[in-house]
């Protein structure tokens, strides 16, 4: 199986963090790493307040602050108008983590990359949690 995507154990633990500590709640934002040969590697994230990111401007702030290792975005429980916000060209080629809960500690992440091809869309990759 060709894995596409890791996440490291310390941004999983965070993630899970979140989870117990606003159950239920659609929390999102961003994930830090860097790509290798076609492969996501997410070694931190950074949650949000509201929406991923308030602006363009505030985004590419934000990568700069991080030295351009912004890889991607974040979400539990997605709305679909959550999702039309990274649904955009400078977005393209980064990796989105749709999360749902299963429990307190257990957590069912589905990946994606964002893609275009004459609108864009939101294509499976395999993710692995290393």
């Amino acid at each position: 199986m060709l894995v596409d995507a890791f996440i490291s154990q310390e941004a999983y633990q965070a993630l899970q963090a979140l989870n117990l500590i606003f159950p239920g709640s659609s929390s999102e934002g961003l994930l830090i790493g860097h790509k290798r040969g076609g492969q996501f590697f997410v070694e931190k994230i950074f949650p949000s307040l509201a929406g991923f990111f308030p602006s363009l401007e505030k985004y590419n702030q934000l990568d700069q602050l991080f030295e351009g290792r912004l890889i991607g975005f974040f979400s539990f429980k997605p709305e679909e108008k959550k999702v039309k916000k990274i649904l955009v060209p400078f977005a393209c080629g980064k990796l989105f983590l749709k999360i749902i809960p299963k429990g307190e500690k257990k957590l069912n992440i589905q990946s994606f990359v964002i893609d275009y091809e004459k609108k864009f869309f939101l294509s499976p990759i395999q993710l692995k949690i290393a």
